[in-house]
């Protein structure tokens, strides 16, 4: 755990030094933007933490996508129900040797093709998406980018950090306790639970309007929900539900390094 917690010590030095753009619809609050040629230096800069797979085109891109999922607490490890997909995707590069070779996650990802295993990394939610279309993708109800405030505004709030998350293909169409049935396009994957940075992080969650409408007085947003999610204090207790989260700004800047651009998302911002 503590590898995976200075790995993201780094994302967060990185979200400090970028100071992210928001591009995104239905907010109900502004986000600050910095010059397009600031960033884009700071970009150049500290891409190389990160690695897109798969390396070759060829290559089977299958990985497991945790950004939307829910997750069930059990001895102090988060197990989280996610999507298994076929595309590019991004991750922290998370370097190790074996039998004296170096390897990265873009290794370990084909490696579990045939092990029966799989890692969580990152891509654009779609069902996040502006023009996200619901009844010709069939991925579910659309969603939105909701903000949980850091250490500095009084919350603690934990969620799961699940980028180099494992997940074994044996959960697959099986039920499993606190999750109910995984189908047979997802996958369980565990995470450690993070307590929130100063900054802050966000979450996913409903959003109860089209893809791509705006935000009045809140109707798209579920409050409730937000201040359930953003403020689960304590994860000792076996059973207790957190979803996936991320430092404020990472998931944007990941979308920008895959993808050239970063989406037009929903998103639910409260006072």
């Amino acid at each position: 755990m503590f590898h995976t917690l200075s790995r993201l010590f780094s994302v967060l030095v990185l979200a400090a030094l970028v100071g992210f753009a928001h591009p995104s619809v239905g907010a109900a609050g502004t986000s600050g933007l910095q010059s397009a040629s600031a960033e884009a230096g700071q970009l150049k800069k500290k891409r190389g933490i990160f690695k897109t797979c798969p390396v070759k085109k060829r290559d089977d891109g299958t990985f497991a996508l945790c950004a939307t999922a829910s997750c069930w607490m059990l001895d102090g490890v988060a197990y989280c129900k996610c999507e298994i997909l076929d595309e590019e995707s991004i991750s922290l590069t998370y370097r190790y040797r074996e039998e004296g070779e170096k390897k990265d996650v873009c290794d370990l990802l084909q490696a579990g093709l045939d092990n029966g295993f799989t890692v969580s990394t990152y891509a654009t939610p779609r069902q996040l998406e502006a023009d996200y279309k619901p009844a010709k993708e069939n991925l579910g109800p659309p969603l939105a980018m909701y903000n949980c405030p850091g250490q500095n505004r009084g919350s603690s709030g934990y969620s799961a950090q699940c980028d180099g998350g494992l997940c074994f293909n044996s959960t697959s169409g099986q039920d499993f306790p606190g999750l109910g049935k995984i189908k047979n396009d997802e996958i369980v994957c565990s995470c450690p639970p993070v307590q929130s940075p100063p900054i802050g992080f966000q979450i996913t969650g409903p959003w109860n309007c089209a893809p791509g409408d705006r935000d009045v007085d809140g109707r798209c947003c579920d409050e409730a929900y937000r201040n359930k999610l953003c403020n689960v204090n304590s994860v000792s207790k076996t059973g207790t539900e957190i979803v996936v989260g991320a430092p404020t700004g990472v998931a944007t800047f990941l979308s920008k390094l895959l993808d050239g651009t970063a989406p037009k998302i929903n998103r639910c911002e409260f006072k």
